[in-house]
């Protein structure tokens, strides 16, 4: 008597069909990666360009963004020692 195991394919490629579909997969999942990957070019050449022309602004940002992720931070451990 044949058991359930010995009916799966030992390889993907045995099952008709399915490597079509995993290589078509593969090759989505690239062209996605590509286009994430020049996207994410494109917005570090645009900030490289930003700060290059308005430093002073750049450094402001900077702080101001520090100060309200340091107070968030200090707040949530205040809430943990008191809760």
């Amino acid at each position: 008597m044949e058991t359930q195991f010995e009916k799966v394919p030992s390889n993907v490629q045995e099952v008709p069909g399915r490597a079509e579909t995993l290589q078509a997969a593969r090759e989505r999942l690239s062209q996605t990666l590509s286009g994430v990957s020049e996207q994410a070019r494109h917005a570090a050449q645009y900030a490289d360009r930003t700060v290059h022309n308005n430093p002073w602004t750049s450094i402001g940002v900077g702080f101001g963004l520090g100060v309200v992720i340091g107070a968030l931070v200090a707040l949530a451990a205040s809430s943990r020692n008191s809760g």
